[in-house]
């Protein structure tokens, strides 16, 4: 509360406006979400009296995260794809503590609410095929002609710009860096397997992808789809790895709480049938290569592994996430996502799990 309290004060001071019904709305891995209103006009255009978002931004590419879903937020809004108005960047944590975006306050909560078994199946399922053709409707996007050129890896920023390596190139580096940072020599066989296999699937049509689409950043009220949020990591590329991404955490994310979503029966059940409904759905509204996808499947779920590897050894701030992010580093987690990479790779991977 204290740190909340100080927050409200100093954004109140850089605004130059009271501000009303200050709150934490939520706080992930890599930052913190705050809610208000302003009670009186600012010294910057705001919209008065209605519900705002503050999204701060940790670790150190805090900056360049920041802008980037700036930039990201009006590209897709101006393309009226259904996102959050972006009205403010601040790349200067001396500002307020940490770099920010303040922008619209979107209506409903998240399509997957961890509450109730009944209430969350019901609302889930109602809302599960407009969650998939909304991705659908992102991947027939041109990076180019929604003005995300930068995203795009086969597009420069001028004549003389060097071109960015492809999405596919740049995940299999990072991966590599972190198999010897670490070092997580258990991922070094299921890397070369990725490499390898690599070159049958290197050449693609580019999309806007999410990178990191799942129930939690779609927001729904009633039935509809208000907005989709957290475009920290968007991305150009092929489609079948955002597909993948999100089957990837339709598949493996387990939680302590709820007791239905953990790894047990009942959470297995359902993360299985709506991983597979996802898939169908998606195929039917956009036809996908399924080799391609079990490819980028095994890639995303390498990747994430390697992401809580790093997590484990050298910190979660080693990823740019928050150090408290490592708390969700489970074994549940942990062995979903390794059965789950070894299956689509055909590559055992005897990951290292942290003590219960």
């Amino acid at each position: 509360m204290a740190v909340a309290n100080q927050v409200e004060a100093r954004l109140s001071k850089y605004l130059g406006a009271q501000l009303d019904r200050f709150r934490v709305l939520a706080s992930g891995w890599e930052t913190t979400v705050f809610e208000f209103a302003l009670r009186s006009p600012a010294g910057i255009e705001l919209p008065q009296r209605r519900p705002l978002v503050l999204r701060f931004y940790h670790g150190p590419e805090a900056a360049s995260k920041g802008r980037r879903e700036h930039r990201v937020l009006q590209s897709l809004r101006a393309a009226k794809f259904p996102v959050p108005c972006p009205y403010l960047y601040e790349p200067d944590a001396a500002a307020v503590g940490a770099p920010f975006l303040i922008m619209e306050r979107l209506a409903g909560a998240p399509l997957l609410r961890l509450g109730g078994f009944a209430g969350a199946v019901r609302t889930f399922t109602v809302a599960f095929l407009p969650f998939v053709r909304l991705h659908a409707r992102l991947h027939r996007m041109d990076p180019g002609a929604a003005g995300i050129t930068e995203l795009d890896p086969a597009l420069g920023r001028g004549e003389n710009a060097a071109v960015r390596p492809a999405l596919l190139d740049r995940t299999l580096a990072t991966i590599a860096a972190r198999v010897e940072q670490g070092p997580l020599a258990w991922l070094g066989p299921a890397l070369q397997w990725a490499r390898t296999e690599s070159v049958r699937f290197s050449n693609s049509a580019s999309s806007v992808l999410h990178m990191d689409y799942h129930p939690l950043n779609v927001l729904v009220a009633g039935a509809r789809i208000s907005g989709i949020i957290d475009w920290v990591n968007a991305e150009g590329g092929d489609r079948h790895l955002d597909v993948a991404t999100t089957s990837a955490i339709l598949s493996c994310h387990a939680m302590e709480n709820p007791r239905w979503l953990r790894d047990n029966p009942a959470g297995n059940s359902l993360r299985r049938f709506y991983n597979g409904l996802y898939v169908a759905l998606y195929h039917a509204t956009m036809p996908l290569e399924f080799a391609r996808l079990r490819y980028y499947q095994a890639l995303a779920s390498i990747f994430r592994l390697s992401t809580l590897g790093m997590m484990l050894t050298r910190g979660a701030e080693s990823v740019g996430y928050r150090s408290e992010a490592a708390a969700d580093v489970t074994r549940p987690v942990l062995q979903l996502l390794a059965r789950y990479a070894a299956r689509k790779s055909r590559i055992p991977i005897p990951v290292p799990l942290p003590k219960k």
